[in-house]
């Protein structure tokens, strides 16, 4: 039986109209969250994620597409796409993840300033992990995709993706400790 999406994605092959808005529609939140955390820039955040619907289109005529995941297959080719124009950028610098994109914040002003610092503090250990740790931070905790589909979106298999989980856990639980610590004395 299949999923929403690969239902979803069986009528975008034929290039329906209707069935590639509903993709756009269902993919778009994602993707763009994505590109913001690993890019920053509106404009550009923009920019990529129509590249990244115009690619998932030009796959779905050539007739590639997902093998496992749906959702692994559409970030996947976000991760391509963001790779892509660092490449052509030669640049690697990354920015920290907006505040905007984080849970809603309790109204109670200490708290909120705690939890600002915290997400601080996360974001600039997410910064010290290798690359693929932090793809696989992001896909599987912030848009929750299972280990098959980052596997998929990653070019690595699940067991590698689940070994790159553990150390990337390992090291952020590790930095935040110091940091907190460091802020203790």
């Amino acid at each position: 039986m299949m999923t929403y999406d690969e239902q979803l994605l069986t009528s975008a092959k034929q290039l329906d109209p209707d069935a590639l808005r509903a993709l756009h529609e269902r993919f778009y939140e994602p993707v763009a969250r994505y590109v913001q955390f690993k890019v920053g820039d509106t404009q550009t955040v923009e920019d990529l994620t129509g590249e990244v619907f115009v690619r998932v289109i030009e796959g779905l005529r050539r007739g590639r597409a997902w093998q496992d995941s749906p959702q692994g297959w559409i970030m996947g080719i976000a991760r391509h796409v963001v790779a892509d124009h660092y490449r052509q950028r030669e640049r690697s610098q990354e920015v920290v993840l907006d505040e905007r994109l984080a849970s809603p914040a309790e109204h109670d002003p200490a708290q909120q300033l705690l939890r600002s610092e915290r997400q601080r503090q996360l974001s600039q250990a997410i910064d010290h992990l290798t690359e693929d740790q932090r793809d696989v931070i992001l896909l599987r905790f912030r848009e929750g995709i299972d280990i098959k589909g980052v596997a998929n979106a990653i070019d690595k298999s699940p067991s590698a993706v689940k070994s790159l989980q553990a150390r990337a856990l390992q090291a952020l639980a590790r930095m935040m400790q110091e940091e907190t610590n460091d802020h203790e004395r």
